[in-house]
């Protein structure tokens, strides 16, 4: 059983980590878009006045590249509006040249009609595709983020797999032996490191990758028959059972501890904040809350092809508060929790 479920854990990581996204393009610094008459390739008297306000940008910036990308409409052959895009590249990176721009900071592409702004059906239309985008490109310092996965218990590291997550880009590695990570990231990103690990409960942690940032320890608490965790960072709205937006991408985190660990039956519980008051009665508006919220995550898991029979969900109301008699409001987002209890299956 163990071979099997080490293999398939392999098995699920590696298909996921094929699909994981890696890091973007820079994101650019300026954008200027310049617009072309029918089929020509000069520069109208607007683009140099745009074009210079784009050079005056560049002149206090030392390490920069500028990228050019050049459309047409759907006017005529593949082949002709592929050149003419090109021209009309070429013709504002000799403006750019002409007014002080190294060459080898320049780069541009052409697609002709292939990627247009909008649809090709009117004249306004067509002359929206008739242009350049010119995108000032700054480089980024880069900083090392590294730490380790641990058993939470024991302090052992962890063969794991981490995902580096932000609002440009995700990405992911695995941990040697060691259960070390180590991964270089644009300085200043705010980044959710995921780990997960067989026979584990996933976990993660929020850091902004700034300079001297100290190793990120995650410790996984192990998974065992009875064992409890809550889901970090999953919100409602108000007296709602409806999820917020920022709260979403916890679900997958749970999604894939469970496809990790295939022999896991698990409850999900759902909990409401009422402190200094006794425990709500099972028909109560207050208790039906906790169980819809529960339902929440339940049914996000079997829509997502976990079986039925492996996960039920129950709703506690306010019977068991971390903090009956709490008056702030960490002790009270602690009370209007859900959470993980593993009711069968061990993990060897």
């Amino acid at each position: 059983m163990k071979v099997f479920l080490s293999s398939l854990f392999v098995v699920f990581f590696s298909c996921f980590f094929l699909a994981a996204q890696t890091m973007p393009p820079i994101k650019p610094a300026k954008t200027t878009e310049i617009y072309f008459d029918f089929a020509k390739h000069d520069l109208r008297p607007e683009a140099d006045s745009l074009l210079k306000q784009l050079l005056n940008y560049t002149k206090s910036k030392e390490n920069f590249t500028i990228r050019i990308t050049a459309h047409t409409d759907s006017i005529g052959s593949l082949a002709n509006n592929q050149a003419l895009s090109e021209r009309r590249a070429q013709a504002v990176k000799d403006f750019l040249v002409k007014n002080g721009v190294l060459a080898e900071r320049i780069r541009f592409e052409f697609f002709g009609e292939k990627q247009p702004a909008t649809s090709n059906d009117s004249e306004a239309n067509r002359q929206r595709n008739r242009r350049a985008t010119v995108d000032v490109l700054l480089a980024r310092s880069m900083v090392v983020v590294e730490g380790t996965v641990t058993d939470e218990k024991t302090g052992q590291p962890l063969v794991a797999d981490v995902i580096f997550r932000s609002k440009e880009f995700n990405d992911s590695l695995r941990t040697g032996a060691d259960g070390r990570f180590r991964k270089e990231v644009p300085a200043g990103t705010v980044l959710g490191l995921d780990a997960f690990a067989h026979c584990h409960f996933m976990g993660t942690s929020m850091v902004k990758a700034m300079p001297k940032l100290p190793p990120v320890t995650l410790p996984l608490k192990p998974v065992e028959k009875g064992a409890m965790i809550d889901i970090d960072n999953l919100y409602f709205v108000g007296n709602q059972p409806v999820l917020l937006e920022n709260s979403k991408p916890e679900l997958p985190k749970i999604l894939r501890f469970m496809q990790a660990n295939p022999s896991m039956k698990i409850e999900i519980a759902g909990h409401v904040n009422r402190p200094n008051n006794p425990p709500v009665g099972k028909e109560s508006w207050d208790f039906k809350l906790s169980e819809d919220r529960a339902k929440v995550v339940y049914n996000y898991l079997v829509e997502n092809g976990i079986p039925a029979e492996r996960v039920s969900w129950k709703g506690y109301g306010n019977h068991e508060m971390r903090y009956p008699h709490s008056n702030n409001e960490r002790e009270q987002a602690l009370n209007r929790r859900v959470e993980l209890r593993v009711l069968e299956g061990e993990c060897k």
